[in-house]
């Protein structure tokens, strides 16, 4: 009888292993010529605003950054201008949703063309330019664990990119809404971020194109209203690996009107969006954004000056104290430091004008003697016009 083994493992281990693991690009060095026919940044779809690379749009739950996201897909349908930038050709736009059905995203279209007020012949070239893919009944994860490493979900893309292109449509922008329902989870913070910039480096390259994640803002940040590209909730890996941050937060009136020069209507609202990251364009201010219902409105920036600035907070105080003093509410300074979130205002900003007010004689302290003392707004006299509505 042989003594040769049933299987033999190293015949089969040479079958399986891999000749190569990796296809490695070329070292060779560049031709002259060639050199000088790089270019210093990707393909420009929106020149100085989308470039074909990594792009974070961060925001807090419920601000609209779906449907924001949704009428610069239809601006850029049409080649219309996006925040003061003019699309160099018409583009087209895909957005993979894992949380909104597509026919609640549609009915958002259909509305958001409405309001524009586009003819039938625009609606269609929004239609074909402007697809919708809902992936939120599927356990699809453009990234997976693969032996206690994140790595980009290779089969999952590659199924991704044959559907979206099967029949020669081509996207210049695509839109992963939201992030975190597309990763391995925030078990691994960072690596699961990084596992999605890898996966979005993936379909870039392969389709040339913008790809975005739509990402959350954290607790505090969206609390504090920052618009630093550190904003998202999570680690640093998704900001770092991105080379386009947006960050959107919405304003309150009294700081959209102190950072504009507009007061908001009662059916408006405001959003700042700073574009805390641009990799391929010079940095530039932070963008207001009005919306009433559908619609959405660059606001140019007509800033108040510091002394009318000090007057609109030291009017926001007194206004403030008068309400509260009605209905028998009275506060001492550090009171009203505990109030910013309602005065919209920072500890220093209540304490300059609580100076201001007391300087100017239009609040005093009252109490009795030995107890706790607090700032009684002094009544303006008939016929006064405040120093807000006088201001300049």
């Amino acid at each position: 009888m042989s003594s040769r083994p049933l299987v033999d493992i190293e015949s089969i281990a040479q079958q399986v292993a891999p000749k190569r693991l990796f296809d490695l690009p070329s070292l060779a060095p560049p031709a002259l010529a060639d050199l000088e026919e790089l270019s210093l940044t990707p393909r420009a779809i929106v020149p100085g605003l989308l470039f074909a690379d990594l792009r974070l749009r961060i925001a807090p739950g419920g601000v609209g950054k779906t449907t924001l996201a949704l009428f610069e897909a239809m601006q850029l349908a049409l080649r219309r201008p996006l925040w003061g930038h003019w699309p160099a050709v018409p583009g087209n736009t895909v957005i993979i949703s894992r949380e909104d059905p597509r026919g609640i995203l549609l009915a958002r279209l259909r509305e958001l063309m409405r309001h524009a007020g586009l003819s039938d012949s625009e609606r269609a070239d929004v239609l074909q330019r402007v697809r919708i893919l809902d992936l939120s009944s599927l356990d699809f994860r453009l990234a997976a664990v693969v032996g206690d490493v994140v790595l980009p979900n290779r089969l999952a893309i590659e199924e991704l990119l044959q559907h979206v292109t099967a029949d020669g449509w081509m996207p210049d922008w695509m839109i992963f809404d939201p992030a975190i329902s597309l990763g391995v989870g925030e078990t691994r913070v960072n690596d699961s971020e990084q596992g999605l910039i890898e996966a979005g480096r993936l379909i870039r390259n392969e389709l040339n194109c913008c790809v975005e994640f739509i990402h959350h803002s954290g607790k505090q940040n969206a609390r504090e209203s920052t618009l630093d590209q550190y904003s998202g909730r999570g680690g640093s890996a998704f900001a770092d690996g991105a080379r386009m941050v947006a960050v959107l937060q919405p304003q309150s009136r009294d700081a959209w009107q102190q950072a504009t020069g507009q007061a908001l209507g009662d059916t408006e609202t405001g959003l700042v969006m700073a574009l805390a990251k641009t990799s391929y364009s010079p940095p530039c201010d932070p963008l207001y954004i009005r919306r009433d219902g559908w619609r959405f409105e660059q606001v140019s920036i007509c800033p108040m000056s510091p002394e009318r600035r000090q007057a609109a907070a030291d009017e926001q105080v007194m206004q403030f104290l008068l309400h509260e003093a009605r209905q028998g509410r009275h506060y001492s300074q550090n009171d009203l430091s505990d109030m910013r979130d309602q005065l919209g205002m920072t500890r220093n900003e209540i304490a300059a004008a609580c100076g201001r007010l007391r300087a100017a004689g239009r609040v005093q302290a009252s109490g009795q003697r030995g107890k706790k003392t607090h700032l009684e707004p002094v009544p303006p006299a008939a016929g006064r016009v405040s120093d807000f509505e006088g201001g300049d």
